[in-house]
């Protein structure tokens, strides 16, 4: 019993592996993600033969037959699909891979849906990585049986009762051009408008009882009411690129004033990340690699006071619950910071060793979808340059300002740097502000847009 019950476990998470394959693609050779289709996966196909990358052929090649056999079962399924609409329900193509993209999915689709007027059926497998987020969250309808979050695959992908990836998702055009302009800021403002009711994703009640017992009891020199939330991304964090990636040492300065200012700070961590020796009670370094803590993380984002952070996995989750942000080293044209008590720094833009205006990197296009490619910033010159410590610390300090309770009016400065944006970014519609401390340092950058 035991071998079949692996071989079960084996077989569910390989179709789970080739379900999230058919939620995007990335497309060659000039690699930009978009939604998949027969053209770009063949098109895949033929870059992998030409350049004699076997493996890759096989698995593209995999995902051609199971994206085909889908598309034949999603005929079948046409009646149930109607049955679905008909009870006023959708699903969410989401995808569980990875916690940044499931959080970041569940939100939009979840609020997209409810503003199409349906109410959600998320499919979340027991044997995933994120297979305990039925015990989380009290209102959502996950389902988390394996053999039904199989035979609903079809389901979970089609185009007349599923939120697809493609309404909510940056995807790029062949151009390197996003395809949907503003679409986080733009469904979380309409959500917003819509509904009285901000209380979207709603942690169980045992869920609070356990995480309440279990952080009392585990960390009795943290101050629950004034946690602050940290998590940066390494560069090159999981064989990725240092795009989205940060420097620890540029955080400490802030950590540090943080903690003079009375407010508990908690870390989390990996098994790859780096330590920072604090020796500080109000301090404290959670490893999410372990599967409680993992579990834990959702508790603690929401309870906490605000997050402090770079584009990675656990900021998604603070975006989830509205949990005041300040995100920082912004390279593209969004953020995870989408109220008021939200605030942001950017990522400087260098092209041919000349560090750009923001208005130049506008004119260059860079926001409008090519920042996403590795490859095309290489070929036209451009390197990205990280936040600095002082500018970390006066956004810490201005970030301190938002969430002392002050009804903040932007200044003009700020103001006119989102009037001047383009109507794809969507730092233009988001309800957050660039810190002000960051314009006044980096003055010669904003000149043209602050004073249109």
């Amino acid at each position: 019993m035991k071998i079949i019950s692996k071989i079960n476990d084996l077989l569910t998470k390989f179709l789970y592996k080739l379900d999230q394959r058919l939620i995007f693609i990335i497309v060659e050779p000039k690699r930009y993600p978009s939604d998949v289709s027969n053209l770009k996966i063949l098109n895949n196909l033929f870059f992998f033969l030409k350049d004699l990358k076997f493996k890759s052929f096989l698995k593209e090649l995999l995902v051609l037959i199971f994206f085909n056999f889908i598309f034949f079962l999603k005929i079948i399924y046409f009646p149930i699909s109607l049955i679905i609409l008909k009870l006023n329900l959708k699903f969410t193509q989401l995808n569980f891979s990875q916690v940044g993209i499931l959080n970041e999915h569940l939100n939009f689709m979840v609020k997209q849906n409810k503003l199409d007027g349906f109410n959600s059926i998320i499919l979340i497998p027991k044997n995933s990585k994120f297979g305990f987020l039925k015990e989380v969250f009290e209102n959502l309808r996950i389902i988390d049986n394996r053999l039904l979050n199989v035979l609903l695959i079809p389901l979970k992908h089609s185009e007349i009762c599923s939120c697809k990836t493609n309404k909510i998702d940056n995807f790029l055009n062949k151009n390197f051009e996003l395809k949907l302009k503003a679409p986080h800021s733009k469904i979380f403002n309409r959500y917003e408008k819509s509904t009285k009711n901000s209380n979207t994703f709603i942690l169980s009640k045992e869920y609070i009882k356990k995480e309440e017992q279990k952080f009392f009891s585990e960390h009795k020199n943290l101050d629950l009411n004034r946690l602050i939330i940290f998590h940066h991304r390494e560069n090159f964090f999981n064989k990725t690129s240092d795009l989205r990636g940060s420097l620890l040492e540029t955080y400490i300065e802030g950590i540090e004033l943080l903690l003079q200012k009375k407010y508990s700070v908690m870390r989390l961590i990996d098994k790859s990340s780096k330590r920072i020796p604090f020796f500080n009670k109000n301090y404290f370094e959670l490893s999410v690699d372990e599967l409680q803590n993992k579990k834990s993380q959702f508790f603690l984002i929401k309870k906490s006071k605000g997050f402090l952070g770079t584009s990675s996995g656990p900021i998604s989750i603070a975006s989830l619950f509205n949990t005041p942000i300040l995100e920082t080293n912004i390279y593209g044209q969004r953020t995870n910071a989408f109220t008021k008590k939200g605030s942001y720094i950017l990522k400087k833009v260098k092209k041919d060793g000349e560090i750009l205006s923001y208005d130049q990197v506008i004119k260059l296009k860079f926001y409008k979808g090519f920042y996403y490619s590795r490859r095309k910033l290489q070929k036209e010159g451009i390197s990205i340059v990280n936040n600095s410590s002082e500018e970390i610390y006066k956004a810490i300090e201005h970030f301190d300002y938002l969430l002392s309770g002050v009804n903040y009016e932007p200044t003009i400065e700020q103001k006119n740097f989102k009037k001047f944006l383009p109507d794809y970014m969507e730092l233009k519609f988001a309800n957050s502000n660039i810190d002000p401390n960051f314009i006044n340092l980096n003055r010669k950058l904003f000149y043209e847009l602050i004073n249109q």
